[in-house]
């Protein structure tokens, strides 16, 4: 082989993977956009956990600040990136969906690159493939999850090519952004990088001690970038009140209802429509824990392959974990398909090492039915469409909630003070004079809330309140305790119930305004 020729097999790769990259890139854009818009820029109103978090957003523009004047079980990075989207491009929900295609792209452009580097052909574009496909099907909810993953994903990047101490700093800057969207996925990076570091030096058999020394700086480094981002809030509102926000409540409270604790999943699964989710639930729930243990069950065999990238395979397996564990307490379909990434990629390279080529092929191909269906179904179908403070927005056929859309948009204006289902605030452009976002019966609101709820309802009479029977009514069936009789004496004195929606949404109107 001349150098010539040598030298042009060595760039191809290179060129390749660019081309592969770019393509995965704006494929997972795309995708996305068809499946967060009527096409081409509609956008669909949002019905998830990201309004809550944009909402926030909107409060930090209006000078208020987490803990202080809201609350917030979680550090404020989301809160704070909508602010920022919306002081950039505007109080918006296709701000919102921009965000989540991004991120999802962000995504996908780490998980072909560092596939590249644990596999070859096919298997390349697998991950990807299986991202746009499985992962995304039912996680199109760009909350604090898909913030600190993609921060986490930084984190092994940058340590994927080395460990100078320079490296592990930039990786400790990660997972100290990651904790300020998520405290508990950044934490527990930062314990599976030690754990990392401390496999690398008996795996090398290094006695010189580096691995505390990385450790070290890893930990420096994540502590600097969380109090730099954190600090002022907690300056604001004290640290008390922060460490009962972020850490008391997390661990008393927050798995007190079902959606966040290990029976949500089954009750999510029987509320799901549609048939992509028997391909979506079933793939995300068997394949991201069992690639893990089909993992480490071939680590066992490590000295028969010596030429195996191992290091990168276990750094992308230790994170992975360390993000899965963060969310097993509260294993919905949306927080396990943003910790499933690191899976997939393992997945991917087993898939190498113990399959054919037509196996990651069918693989893909499968994965691209629930994405083809999806948009198919979205783009072809009639949408309503409604006209609210926010922009044009469309609605999907079946949805429950066109009816107490098009009736907020008709009898509330913006900036008016309202209280009640949360997705409603931020789409017609109202004030919420709590500083909680919603309520429900149970230890999850605290009698302190409730008082504030009331109080913050009367001091600025709030014309309108929007509930379902759920959120203040006392749940005698699963026998749980109930702070809401507060709020339910002031809803019954001063408010009436005017409308009843299908769905079992309510407008309760004020009666001495």
């Amino acid at each position: 082989m001349t150098k010539t020729k040598a030298r042009d097999e060595a760039g191809a790769l290179p060129i390749r993977l660019g081309w592969q990259m770019a393509f995965v890139t704006v494929m997972t854009f795309a995708v996305c956009w068809l499946r967060l818009f009527v096409f081409p820029h509609t956008p669909f109103v949002l019905w998830g956990d990201a309004p809550g978090f944009a909402t926030k957003g909107v409060r930090v523009l209006g000078g208020e600040l987490p803990y202080r004047d809201f609350f917030e079980f979680l550090t404020p990075g989301t809160d704070l990136v909508y602010a920022l989207v919306f002081r950039g491009l505007g109080v918006s929900l296709w701000g919102i969906h921009l965000v989540m295609a991004t991120l999802a792209a962000l995504a996908a452009l780490w998980m072909t690159w560092c596939a590249a580097r644990l596999v070859r052909g096919w298997y390349v574009l697998l991950p990807a493939a299986l991202l746009m496909g499985f992962v995304l099907g039912y996680s199109l909810d760009p909350t604090h999850h898909w913030f600190s993953t993609v921060a986490l994903m930084g984190a092994v990047w940058i340590l994927f090519s080395g460990l100078s101490l320079g490296r592990v700093a930039g990786a400790g800057a990660f997972c100290g952004l990651a904790a300020s969207f998520t405290q508990t996925k950044g934490a527990a990076a930062v314990i599976a990088l030690v754990a990392y570091f401390i496999w690398i030096a008996v795996r090398e058999e290094d006695e010189t001690g580096q691995w505390w020394r990385r450790g070290l700086v890893l930990c420096g480094s994540a502590l600097a970038v969380f109090a730099a981002i954190n600090g002022p809030f907690i300056v604001s509102a004290g640290l008390e009140r922060w460490a009962w926000n972020v850490i008391v409540f997390p661990v008393r409270y927050f798995g007190s209802i079902s959606a966040n604790n290990w029976t949500g999943a089954p009750a999510q699964f029987a509320q799901t429509t549609g048939r992509l989710k028997w391909i979506c639930f079933p793939f995300q729930y068997l394949v991201t824990p069992l690639s893990y243990v089909w993992f480490f069950a071939r680590l066992r065999r490590s000295k028969a392959a010596p030429e195996e990238p191992w290091n990168q395979l276990m750094l992308v397996a230790l994170v992975g974990i360390a993000m899965l564990a963060a969310v097993a307490p509260a294993l919905s379909i949306r927080r396990i398909s943003t910790v499933s990434p690191p899976a997939m990629l393992l997945l991917t390279w087993l898939l190498s090492r113990h399959g054919k080529a037509w196996t990651a092929i069918a693989l893909g191909a499968v994965s691209t039915v629930p994405v083809l269906v999806a948009i198919a179904g979205i783009q072809l179908r009639q949408e309503q469409i409604l006209d609210l403070p926010v922009g044009r927005v469309a609605i999907p056929p079946r949805a429950d909630y066109y009816d107490i859309y098009r009736w907020m948009a008709e009898n509330t204006k913006p900036g008016e003070w309202y209280f009640g289902l949360p997705p409603l605030t931020l789409s017609l452009g109202l004030r919420n004079p709590t500083p909680v976002e919603g309520l429900s019966p149970g230890e999850y609101t605290r009698p302190e809330q409730v008082t504030a709820i009331v109080q913050g309802i009367e001091d600025t009479k709030a014309p309108v309140i929007v509930l379902m029977p759920q959120m203040y009514l006392p749940n005698y069936r699963d026998n749980l305790p109930d702070h809401l009789q507060p709020f339910r004496d002031d809803l019954y004195l001063r408010y009436r119930k005017t409308k009843s929606f299908a769905g079992g949404y309510e407008v309760w109107e004020r009666v001495d305004k």
